[in-house]
């Protein structure tokens, strides 16, 4: 398995179709499969994402920056993270991840986008940690 940057995930997307999609996995038209995943936590601290809004069968022509949202509620904190994945101006997925810092903030979790090509991971991008 091998990290991938940002944009070497992006690049993997670009012209491609989604032709298939169920809540944290689409597959592209090249017989890639993108998933969100919890990919490390600490004890009781968690992350979970799925992809959104999804068009089928549109090319993808510009997947956006990640942009990050830090939260708060008291007894943690976390941040949450979108990633649009348009078609020409056209919004065609939306992914979205969640990641905590467990009872008290004093634990961690990462979601990642994990790449598949015939069951095989062959790339894994860092999407949120909780500290983002």
């Amino acid at each position: 398995m091998k990290e991938w940057t940002f944009e070497e995930f992006r690049n993997a997307l670009l012209y491609h179709r989604i032709i298939e999609w169920k809540d944290n996995r689409i597959l592209l038209d090249n017989g890639l499969e993108l998933s969100i995943e919890e990919t490390d936590q600490d004890c009781c601290a968690g992350a979970v994402g799925s992809f959104n809004n999804v068009v089928l069968d549109a090319a993808i022509t510009h997947v956006e920056d990640i942009k990050y949202k830090p939260w708060e509620d008291g007894d943690t904190f976390g941040c949450e993270a979108t990633v649009n994945i348009m078609h020409n101006q056209n919004l065609i997925c939306q992914a979205m991840a969640n990641a905590d810092a467990g009872n008290g903030g004093y634990y961690y979790s990462i979601a990642s986008f994990i790449v598949r090509t015939k069951g095989k991971v062959v790339g894994i991008t860092k999407f949120v940690h909780s500290n983002d």
